[in-house]
């Protein structure tokens, strides 16, 4: 019975080394290895979406933007904004007497399109008559850019900015030296799906002598 026993735990004690040496030798470096595989793969695909990243310049920005937003022509949208912002300007800015401002305050404030930013615009180029004498507000304009910031899908949201560089009115007759460049920027959100916009912040930026 005791040789049994014996036997017994002799070969008890055999198998548990085998088992050992089998984790040793066989299941610890098989788990180390997959280990090691699902960390070169995620690096591989850390390395990807890094090469993703990198080229995902603004014009495929707005492909993504069109396969998201099956209504909008991002394009097509900044264009027609960037036309109609332009033209407005260049015609607010450059009237020099009360009946051409007049005669073309309607057209502007349809292309300016937006209650806020037609309001704001004509309130800063209004010509005024006194005495039967013109008072514009500007003396032309020297250039105009309309740029935008990133549309929002979420939102709806396309940020605009309309620089306007113009020859401001120098109010002081006996001034030595006219002031040819007075920067100012129109900045707000244009709702694209509301055609609406939001506050409009403007800002007097530079003069330039």
């Amino acid at each position: 019975m005791g040789e049994k026993i014996k036997k017994i735990g002799i070969i008890a004690v055999i198998l548990l080394d085998l088992f050992f040496m089998y984790l040793s030798f066989v299941a610890y470096p098989n788990q180390i290895k997959n280990s090691e595989q699902k960390i070169s793969e995620n690096q591989a695909k850390i390395s990807d979406y890094k090469v993703k990243t990198n080229k995902l310049t603004y014009k495929s920005y707005q492909e993504v933007i069109r396969k998201k937003v099956k209504y909008l022509n991002l394009d097509n949208t900044e264009n027609t904004l960037r036309k109609n912002y332009t033209e407005a300007i260049t015609d607010a800015y450059n009237v020099k007497t009360e009946d051409e401002y007049n005669s073309k305050e309607k057209d502007i404030a349809s292309k300016l399109g937006t209650d806020h930013l037609i309001s704001t615009v004509l309130s800063k180029t209004i010509v005024q008559k006194v005495k039967g004498k013109d008072y514009p507000q500007s003396n032309g304009l020297n250039s105009v850019s309309v740029s935008f910031g990133k549309y929002n899908v979420d939102t709806k949201i396309l940020p605009v900015n309309i620089l306007v560089d113009y020859k401001p009115v120098v109010d002081d007759s006996s001034a030595t030296v006219a002031v040819n460049s007075k920067k100012v920027m129109y900045t707000f959100n244009y709702n694209v799906k509301d055609n609406s916009d939001g506050d409009v912040t403007f800002t007097e930026l530079v003069s330039t002598k």
